[in-house]
């Protein structure tokens, strides 16, 4: 089912031209499944997705109609640039004669002919004047209390965020409050500097052009006529400050009004344009009329206004969003947000999330969970200072930008799930990418998270304050397929063994693949079968057995211990290789004493002796019968 137009069968294979005379121009059919779908053209800059011409060797690009032209005089500067607006590389161009959506920083419709920057993956632009867009909006009315910030591509991830004002999903770079997690979009935020005032509210009324419908119907009923669903039409005004939702009908605004802003009589209704790609402004203020919006306009010439600077009787303060960026000492430019996706502290970590930016610092907490890779943290982990958010310290380093072995060749950054409006699969194991992953924005190459483990387990990236030093012949607890190797641990960043649970440092065993740390006596001793020991007479096996108690401390054994296959019997490592047999008896006690000694690093809680009441010192007797201890001076 491949059909051809005449002209198209005439394509000739190949073309030459003197602009690129070092080798010819391939012809290349479009295909839906390219990566990336679209092309720049060399010549005219134009971004297009149909079939091109290319050059093998060079990164020269032509569509057809440039193809085909007599001779080239000059060539496209297809300036590359990453820009906090968006995930992927953009690079500068035209939107083509396919233009269609709007700029993502000033939400103005964009022309084929615009000079943009724009995401071959995406089919996203931005406006080459709008880079330099500053980012903050300070003392706006509608949220004084903090300034409004654009959020760069890694805090606008996922299915998208609402608007505070319209609830539609904005598709462009939402400008908000992260701290209250208040979002708008950029016209919203405009039209919300010029709220009517009506006599039947305190508060400043907002427009609102279409959802009367489902606002009345399903959320809560007119506040003026009580009743429930749109009237006739399904605009609608509303209060942020206190909820209400009032039926345009109701605010009964005046269809026809004479004001000294124009000569001629101003009629309310919904504006249309009879040019898709034109764009109208107010005569008031000057900002752009949306289409679809209701609007007065005169039916004798081509003056247009909002209805809000018609109706309002002092004119509104402030009224673009212009003076608003300028207050403050510095205005901040976009053009240095490249540097603020995250940050390295003296003391800690930034991590970029959904909604908040996590301030990570060391913790010393046990058996968590990381929120990035979701393995278990058998270290101490790196905690968010305002939140329950927490990682390994090698996936919190993974928020400031930087080579992986992974895919050496450009940065890889970490997002908090994919990127704005496209749920993409992952590169390597191709499930739906979900939570935490790796982007490069230059390739648009993604992988997840438990891909990035795997990876890093497989080639032996081992964690922060961790040094291979050698292998050995020692299998790992979990799989018999695992061999061991010989890791030196900092004092800095101790880790706990995975079999007596105590933390250590110095010269210990790892697994790469499972990440589990060992003392080597522990990797010994589980080999071994306890014949004779002094605390009991059967023989005793090393089992992970957890939440059993030890029969001499009397505390619980939280991974690994000594048990017996005939009793329900077990011990603690420590507890076990810390005791004596000494044949003691009194002549107030029956049962055979044992001393126990304890050395520094033991964690089990020091014993009170039962007949002076002290603590029990290094070397003490106790009976694993009865929980007796004493000193030796007491025993006598």
């Amino acid at each position: 089912n491949f059909d051809l137009c005449k002209v198209c069968s005439d394509l000739p294979p190949q073309v030459s031209h003197e602009f690129h005379s070092e080798h010819p121009l391939e012809f290349c059919l479009r295909k839906v499944d390219q990566e990336p779908v679209r092309i720049i053209c060399s010549c005219c800059g134009n971004m297009s997705s149909g079939s091109y011409y290319k050059c093998k060797d060079c990164e020269i690009y032509l569509d057809l109609s440039c193809a085909l032209l007599p001779s080239i005089f000059r060539s496209w500067d297809a300036e590359e640039k990453l820009h906090y607006s968006h995930a992927h590389l953009l690079k500068r161009c035209r939107p083509g004669p396919d233009a269609r959506g709007s700029c993502l920083l000033c939400e103005l419709p964009l022309s084929p002919s615009a000079i943009c920057y724009g995401c071959l993956h995406c089919y996203s632009f931005v406006h080459e004047s709008c880079l330099d867009f500053p980012i903050e909006i300070q003392h706006h009315p509608v949220h004084p209390a903090h300034p409004l910030k654009r959020l760069d591509y890694t805090q606008n991830c996922g299915p998208g965020i609402d608007c505070g004002a319209c609830g539609n999903t904005i598709a462009s770079v939402p400008i908000g409050c992260l701290e209250c997690r208040f979002y708008l979009h950029l016209r919203c935020a405009d039209s919300l500097l010029r709220g009517l005032m009506h006599k039947s509210h305190e508060h400043k009324l907002f427009y609102k052009a279409t959802g009367a419908v489902n606002a009345f119907l399903y959320i809560s009923s007119c506040v003026l006529c009580g009743e429930r669903g749109a009237i006739s039409v399904d605009s609608y005004y509303h209060c942020l400050e206190c909820g209400w939702k009032i039926h345009f009908e109701c605010l009964r605004i005046k269809f026809v009004v004479q004001k000294n802003v124009h000569i001629h009589p101003l009629v309310c209704k919904i504006f249309h344009s009879e040019d898709d790609n034109s764009l109208e402004y107010c005569g008031v203020c000057e900002t752009m009329v949306h289409v679809g919006h209701h609007a007065y306009s005169c039916e004798e010439c081509v003056f247009l206004c909002h209805m809000e600077c018609i109706l309002r009787k002092e004119v509104p303060s402030p009224m673009y969003l212009k003076a608003l960026y300028s207050c403050g000492k510095d205005v901040i430019k976009g053009t240095c947000r490249e540097d603020c996706e995250t940050n390295k502290l003296e003391s800690g970590l930034m991590v970029n999330d959904i909604g908040h930016i996590h301030v990570m610092r060391l913790n010393y907490m046990d058996d968590q969970y990381c929120t990035i890779c979701q393995d278990q943290i058998f270290g101490n982990p790196w905690k968010c200072e305002t939140c329950e958010f927490q990682a390994h310290d090698y996936c919190a380093e993974l928020g400031q930008p930087s080579r992986h072995r992974l895919h050496p060749t450009h940065d890889l950054t970490l997002l908090p799930s994919y990127p704005a409006g496209v749920i993409i699969n992952c590169n390597t194991c191709k499930e739906k990418i979900l939570g935490f992953n790796l982007l490069c924005r230059t390739c648009n190459l993604i992988t997840c998270m438990r891909c990035v483990v795997r990876f890093n387990r497989f080639t032996g990236v081992l964690r922060r304050g961790q040094k291979v030093i050698g292998a050995t012949e020692e299998i790992c607890t979990r799989h018999n397929g695992h061999y061991l190797l010989e890791v030196k641990i900092s004092m800095s960043y101790l880790i706990k063994c995975i079999i007596c649970d105590e933390r250590l440092c110095g010269k210990v065993l790892s697994c790469m693949e499972c990440g589990d740390i060992y003392h080597r006596r522990c990797t010994e001793l589980r080999k071994q079968m306890w014949l004779d020991h002094p605390l009991h007479s059967h023989s005793l096996r090393m089992k992970q057995r957890s939440g059993s108690n030890c029969t001499a401390c009397k505390l619980n054994i939280k991974k690994s211990g000594l048990f017996c296959d005939s009793c329900e019997v077990g011990f603690h490592i420590k507890c076990s290789e810390g005791v004596d047999a000494s044949g003691k008896r009194s002549n107030f006690h029956t049962h055979t004493f044992y001393n126990f000694r304890i050395d520094d690093d033991w964690r089990v809680i020091i014993p009170v002796c039962i007949v002076c009441g002290r603590p029990c010192g290094a070397s003490f007797y106790g009976c694993i019968d009865c929980n007796f201890c004493t000193y030796v001076e007491c025993l006598g």
